[in-house]
């Protein structure tokens, strides 16, 4: 089997909407490569854009095992991706432990709701980076340790008051912490010293879809992604403004470009259960 040729010709049976036949062809492909992890978890993430979830549960599942030449790492990642944490577990407990490992089982850890295991894995990192200060914030606000979680969210935006995965994990803090006007100062704030930047109106459309603001923000959103179209945050938010409107389409094509932006997005699979089941 051509694989390439395979995949072109899935893609466009996707597109057409042929979805019967595009499951047919990728377990064929699945089947013919099964040796192959890296095209497995390509077969497995097409069966979840079309919808096959036992069909792409079922291939994510065999992968752990076809895995033997020192990428279980990469593919863990895959796997964490198309939210099947524990299939990427699998996997990671077979590795020796460095930084790297540490912080892709910290959000596995997190995915599984294992938040006492991932806040322990944190505190192993030799040289934690703002991405996994952000992550275990939002595991601290998952535990409703919110005084922690907070005052953790403070203490690094004093020195980096510009990374947006931490500003957006504060406001969520402050959020769950029913500190929703204290939220709103912070945004407003920061909308003020930056009011043009494509961060500030991606944490102002955070803040807006946290509230319930939904047309605030889309709008807010669009302003993120006008300014900078590889802000990814912001076009999640647009994608779950659309989701919202019933243009399950657009929505679609945000979450393939997310993908192509940083492929294995955990995004892009939120965005597609939405997709699936609209309020």
């Amino acid at each position: 089997m051509d694989k390439e040729r395979t995949l072109k010709d899935i893609q466009l049976n996707i597109s057409k909407g042929n979805t019967l036949l595009v499951s047919e062809q990728v377990k064929e492909l699945a089947n013919c490569f099964s040796d192959d992890p890296f095209t497995l978890l390509t077969c497995s993430s097409l069966l979840k854009v079309i919808g096959d979830e036992k069909g792409a549960a079922d291939i994510a599942g065999s992968i752990p095992d076809k895995v033997t030449d020192g990428n279980e790492l990469e593919v863990a990642k895959g796997l964490r991706g198309l939210w099947y944490p524990a299939e990427a577990e699998k996997l990671l407990s077979r590795i020796e432990e460095n930084d790297e490992v540490i912080r892709e089982r910290m959000r596995v850890l997190f995915f599984m709701t294992r938040y006492d295991d991932a806040a322990s894995l944190y505190e192993r990192l030799s040289a934690p980076m703002s991405e996994d200060s952000a992550v275990m914030i939002d595991i601290l606000t998952a535990k409703k340790d919110h005084g922690r979680a907070i005052k953790m969210a403070e203490g690094l935006l004093a020195g980096t008051s510009e990374n947006l995965n931490v500003q957006k994990s504060y406001i969520g803090a402050l959020a769950a912490a029913g500190m929703t006007k204290e939220a709103e100062r912070y945004v407003k704030n920061n909308m003020k010293t930056s009011r043009s930047s494509s961060n500030a109106n991606a944490l102002a459309s955070c803040y807006m879809w946290i509230m319930g603001k939904s047309t605030s923000a889309g709008a807010f959103a669009s302003k993120a992604v006008k300014a900078d179209p590889s802000n990814t945050i912001a076009m999640e938010i647009l994608a779950y403004c659309m989701i919202e409107k019933r243009k399950i389409q657009e929505a679609k094509i945000i979450a393939g470009a997310i993908n192509e932006k940083e492929p294995g997005n955990p995004a892009v699979v939120r965005i597609l259960e939405m997709c699936r089941s609209p309020k």
